[in-house]
């Protein structure tokens, strides 16, 4: 009779304790930092996930149970010195926006059992594709975006992040079975290029990649090279880096059965870019994921704040939470452009002069750029890496235009530039959306932003090599 007793007073005693303490199991993350108005304001904009150990979203959390600092070294922080704007579900106000991308490899046409699908509704490619329609019914909100791609050797994005969702519902029927040398899995080079789809997209932004196993790039295992990417293989740290550069956060799906081989470096890139892993054994469970990281999304909190004064490359953010014993902490980093630093003590008269000359070179693009009257898309160069201040006009044509270090370049950069490349940049003209893009095979800066690729718009200054070339689209 004891032993029950005892048995039944243990039951009652973790019972209580799961009932008082729910929060040892809350989890906070920094999904992602938007640092757009950076250079503007100083602001920086924090999208935080805050959920318990079930992986749901904890609502309501208090303002006062938040902390935030900053740091420039990742060691020392200090509170960053005004939090301007405090809400909950902000998603639900601006939207959300997606790019969904699917394994299309040749695994994908198998059942669940590794056999081929005797049905077609059989096959893992398939239930994913059930899957995305139910998630597409799912996301009710007008001003949520979506944007899908599917990948195997190649990358193919079918559409960018768009309103209506019909459109994106009809390009899942084009998905196709690969075939040839098609079968292979570019995960890296494929999450790499769909940071391209939010080039131009402001506010959160989401990749969701489905995986049903792991990356096989095609140049490694073929010795060919490959028609896009020749001969590069692309490292699981590139897609970190694009997205931290861009501001995306990425949550990933392993898609298949448990003992199967998974992408081992999926979990990194998820967390290294704010998002998450989840695992789905069918479509059903399928379903739930897609749901699961929209909830998450749905249920942030966004904070704007004012950023500290000390000058780094990069800033640490650092987010604490506390609700009564418990404290969660999550930090992570954002590419700071900022141009500020900390105030002088002590007045410095020389500091006058790379003052002076940031605004003498202000004026002198303002001339260009203004005096400019030509009506045809082109290029001013400003001081290629000569001594002294000259300009050149280079008309674009309608087709591409290489910039490099090759005498053979349309636009040949030379002087004072150790590492230009023969063809460090191709400016190409889009004939269907009338537009010209900056595709960077080097370090290309426009904006003061490092690029890969840009869609150039009228007074855009890009650094290529030292050079400060100034972009005009002839439209007056």
């Amino acid at each position: 009779m004891k032993k029950y007793i005892s048995i039944f007073l243990m039951i009652i005693t973790l019972v209580f304790c799961r009932i008082s303490t729910p929060l040892l199991g809350e989890t906070v993350r920094i999904s992602q930092i938007d640092n757009t108005s950076l250079l503007i304001n100083q602001n920086v904009k924090l999208y935080i996930s805050l959920t318990d150990d079930a992986g749901k979203p904890v609502k309501n959390a208090d303002q006062n149970s938040f902390s935030f600092f900053e740091s420039a070294d990742g060691m020392n922080y200090i509170p960053v010195p005004d939090v301007e704007s405090f809400s909950a579900m902000a998603n639900y106000e601006s939207g959300i926006n997606f790019m969904l991308i699917i394994d299309n490899s040749g695994s994908m046409y198998r059942n669940l059992k590794k056999k081929n699908g005797s049905a077609s509704n059989t096959t893992k490619i398939q239930q994913a594709q059930n899957a995305v329609i139910t998630f597409l019914d799912s996301v009710s909100n007008p001003k949520d975006t979506v944007g899908l791609a599917a990948y195997n050797t190649y990358f193919r994005k079918m559409s960018d992040p768009v309103q209506d969702k019909e459109k994106v519902r009809g390009y899942l029927s084009t998905i196709a079975k690969p075939v040839g040398d098609e079968g292979y899995t570019e995960i890296y080079a494929s999450l790499s290029k769909a940071v391209d789809a939010f080039r131009e997209i402001k506010g959160r932004k989401a990749l969701i990649i489905l995986s049903d196993g792991e990356n096989r790039p095609y140049y490694p295992n073929t010795g060919k090279a490959h028609t896009d990417y020749g001969k590069k293989v692309f490292r699981y740290t590139d897609p970190i880096r694009y997205c931290q550069e861009e501001g995306i956060s990425v949550f990933a799906i392993n898609f298949g059965n448990p003992n199967d081989k998974k992408e081992r470096h999926l979990k990194e890139i998820a967390v290294e870019t704010g998002g998450t892993v989840f695992d789905a054994r069918d479509q059903s469970e399928l379903e739930s994921v897609y749901g699961a990281i929209v909830n998450q999304i749905l249920n942030e909190y966004m904070v704007v704040y004012n950023a500290t004064m000390e000058p780094a490359d990069r800033k640490y953010v650092k987010v604490r939470y506390e609700s009564g014993p418990v404290t969660r902490e999550a930090a992570r980093f954002y590419f700071s452009s900022t141009m500020f630093g900390m105030p002088l003590k002590k007045f410095a008269p020389l500091l006058l002069i790379p003052l002076l000359l940031s605004l003498l070179l202000a004026w002198l693009v303002s001339l260009l750029k203004f005096e400019n009257t030509r009506t045809e898309p082109s290029l001013e160069v400003f001081n290629p890496g000569q001594t002294r201040a000259v300009t050149k006009m280079i008309t674009l044509s309608k087709g591409k235009t290489i910039i490099g270090g090759a005498k053979s370049a349309d636009m040949t950069i030379i002087g004072g530039v150790s590492r230009i490349k023969e063809k460090h940049a191709t400016i190409v003209f889009d004939e269907r959306k009338k537009n010209y893009t900056i595709v960077s095979d080097g370090e290309v800066k426009v904006n003061n932003k490092t690029v890969k690729t840009r869609v150039l718009e009228s007074g855009d200054v890009i650094d290529v090599g030292g050079a400060t070339i100034i972009f005009d689209d002839g439209k007056k």
